[in-house]
């Protein structure tokens, strides 16, 4: 076993965790964010589809959760590359937890895009929806690349740390995790396969 492996006898990663522990804490931090973001959005539009009032948009106010989601990312992300270049373990129970966990919020995602999507459907604001989609999409794609980042990242660094090659599972895992739906498949499958790392130490 190389010396500066993360696996030793008895032990499930060497040293502890702290900077990929944290990474992952902004994780689940983020997801807060961004539930409450999408409930500031969701109430006032759900309201006009039902001719009620649930509250005005506040646009400043989702504006800053909306910023504050990606700096949360980006520190999460940040993170993850020191923790990886420190040999700390890559934590991959909190990828698969949050992504499990997001799984209603980007059902409410898709629900909102779309009705807004369909009320652009007169002649005055049809030329407008291939714009809003593509603003929800890559939308959407960076909430859903944000919280598999960590591991991708990790796996590249662990891969080049120990000069060894990448597993199926790996490579499928991470190339999943680019992927809409399959990204829930492809954290689930890094961790199976750090876990087994640990396991056969």
């Amino acid at each position: 076993m190389e010396n500066n492996t993360i696996i030793e006898p008895g032990k499930t990663m060497t040293g502890k965790p702290h900077f990929m522990k944290i990474g992952k804490i902004f994780l689940v931090l983020d997801v807060c964010v961004l539930y409450a973001m999408q409930a500031f959005v969701f109430f006032p539009f759900y309201g006009i589809l039902k001719q009620k009032n649930y509250g005005d948009f506040n646009w400043p106010v989702i504006g800053i959760f909306l910023v504050l989601s990606f700096v949360i990312g980006l520190l999460a992300f940040v993170f993850a590359i020191i923790g990886s270049v420190n040999g700390e373990g890559p934590l991959t129970i909190f990828t698969v937890a949050v992504k499990i966990a997001m799984i209603p919020f980007f059902g409410i995602n898709l629900y909102l895009w779309l009705m807004l999507i369909s009320g652009l459907l007169n002649p005055f604001l049809m030329l407008s929806i291939p714009f809003v989609a593509i603003i929800g999409v890559c939308l959407t794609y960076v909430y859903m690349l944000t919280t598999g980042l960590p591991d991708i990242i990790y796996t590249i660094i662990f891969c080049f740390r120990h000069k060894r090659r990448p597993t199926l599972f790996m490579v499928i895992g991470a190339i999943l995790c680019f992927i809409f739906v399959a990204d829930i498949a492809g954290s689930i499958m890094l961790h199976k396969t750090y876990k087994d790392i640990i396991t056969t130490a």
